[in-house]
């Protein structure tokens, strides 16, 4: 097997192993144990891992990554949410930000929204979302979520390992994303 993306999972009472063909693609060598979103270190996998609700340990060592959820939720609640947010995680850029001269708000929306007509919105709409771009406010791209997206559990992976990690591949200077969604709201999230 020679897909980055490539891991099993076998499953125990509340441990469920994934393993990665490209280690490096992980935390790098030795042991990392991260024991909720605070404890992430900027670690894009474990980041990812922990926007899943039911998500309560998080172990990468080698080319494994071990999930410890929460006692009061279900393998089968969590492990889609899991799955994706390990594969889109991987996915995403090892160079985190664009080089060159920080651009402008204005310069940062009319990107951004040609970002999101070409790239972004074509993708979310297989899973019946939207993003809208509605501002750049020093530097921070402002954006509502709709349709599927709005309410989703998985919004906040496709928002920061998606989303945002593109944007910075592009845009100089970008200092964030930001997401102004009633997701309490959602009717129709893709993952229930």
């Amino acid at each position: 097997m020679a897909d980055l993306h490539t891991y099993t999972a076998s499953d125990s009472d509340r441990i469920r192993r994934f393993v990665v063909e490209d280690a490096e693609a992980l935390a790098g060598p030795g042991r990392h144990r991260f024991s909720g979103a605070d404890d992430t270190r900027g670690q894009p996998i474990a980041e990812a891992l922990f926007a899943v609700p039911g998500v309560q340990e998080v172990l990468i060592e080698g080319n494994a990554v071990l999930v410890l959820r929460r006692p009061d939720a279900s393998w089968e609640a969590l492990g889609d949410r899991v799955s994706y947010a390990l594969s889109t995680a991987l996915a995403g850029p090892r160079d985190h930000a664009a080089s060159g001269p920080a651009l402008d708000d204005d310069a940062i929306f009319e990107l951004t929204e040609r970002i999101f007509a070409r790239d972004i919105n074509p993708s979310v709409a297989q899973h019946g979302g939207k993003v809208e771009l509605i501002d750049v406010q020093d530097g921070t791209v402002i954006v509502r979520m709709l349709g599927g997206c709005q309410g989703c559990g998985m919004a906040n992976v496709t928002l920061r390992q998606g989303i945002e990690a593109s944007l910075r591949k592009v845009i100089p200077g970008l200092r964030g994303l930001a997401d102004i969604t009633d997701h309490a709201s959602g009717r129709n999230p893709y993952f229930k």
